[in-house]
């Protein structure tokens, strides 16, 4: 039971749950409590909503480490638990019920929203995952982009299923109009920077593991272009990353000092990050690189924190 445990990445896991909880709790709720109206979604039914999100991304985990048992060999062979503790066919039975628990419960939270559609989406998410794990990680930037935009979803479906959530309640609903842009605002800014700072971590990562991924016959950004030029591939996306979190700070400065103020200390991290970068030179080094921009995504999201007190 232990070696499943570790398949799935717990860590990771409980940073997609809290973040989750951050963006209703302590980002919309807010603005919806400063218009007399509270959350649609009940405790329970947004539990669920929270479970199915974990339960794709574990699935996703061990249906990926299914698949880079090669990979891992060379890269870390001691990790990976399908090389080690659990049996390859038994990774992917494990992966395909973890979907299937995830697909039930997404329509039945869509069902309770009022809008059964939105059950498909964890479907898309599932199937993304798989080809993800099958083939797209092995394709020039494809696979760096699924990943990013997945965790970019896990923040901005929140807001998408409390949104119609509201659209069963006519009162709350014609309460909050007027203020659909602000949240809608702040989720897709939270939802940007994170695509951003997890895409820069993606290529992070390959550089990592260009020596498994060469072997296994990838084609990611450092294997085609070589190290110096990935450096310079990812500095540009610091970069502006950067530009993009001084217009945030300029943004928020009038209304949300606090949280403005706090982005300088992010900004100091991608500093850190870039000076870093043009250092390393070891797989240790990237391993390092990858683990801080981690950190970075996890500051991040302290300012929803940051928000919530100058609401």
């Amino acid at each position: 039971m232990l070696s499943y445990f570790k398949l799935i990445r717990p860590v990771n896991l409980l940073i997609l749950a809290v973040t989750q909880y951050l963006v209703l709790f302590f980002l919309i709720r807010p603005i919806m409590v400063l218009n007399q109206c509270d959350i649609v979604m009940s405790q329970i039914d947004f539990a669920l909503f929270v479970l199915s999100n974990v339960l794709l991304a574990a699935a996703g985990y061990a249906i990926n480490d299914f698949y880079d048992v090669k990979i891992d060999t060379i890269n870390k062979p001691s990790k990976n638990v399908v090389i080690n503790n659990i049996p390859a066919k038994s990774a992917n039975t494990f992966s395909f019920v973890l979907n299937g628990i995830a697909v039930a419960l997404g329509f039945y939270c869509s069902y309770k929203v009022g809008f059964i559609k939105l059950g498909f989406l964890p479907l898309v998410v599932a199937l993304a995952l798989y080809f993800y794990s099958l083939k797209y990680k092995r394709q020039l930037l494809i696979g760096n982009m699924v990943v990013a935009l997945l965790i970019a979803y896990s923040i901005l479906v929140v807001w998408l299923f409390e949104f119609f959530a509201l659209k069963t309640d006519a009162k709350v609903f014609a309460a909050m109009m007027n203020n659909f842009s602000v949240i809608s605002n702040f989720v897709i800014g939270f939802a940007v920077f994170a695509f951003l700072i997890t895409f820069i971590r993606e290529i992070i990562k390959d550089t990592e593991d260009i020596e498994g991924d060469q072997a296994d016959g990838c084609n990611t950004f450092p294997i085609k272009y070589g190290i110096p030029k990935t450096k310079k591939f990812i500095l540009g996306f610091i970069i502006f990353t950067m530009f993009l979190l001084a217009f945030a700070q300029t943004m928020l400065y009038e209304n949300y000092l606090i949280a403005s103020c706090y982005l300088i200390v992010v900004q100091g991290m991608y500093v850190f990050l870039a000076i870093k970068l043009f250092s390393a030179k070891e797989k240790s080094d990237f391993h390092f690189l990858s683990i801080f921009a981690k950190m970075i995504m996890i500051a991040g999201l302290l300012v929803t924190q940051l928000l919530y007190i100058s609401f």
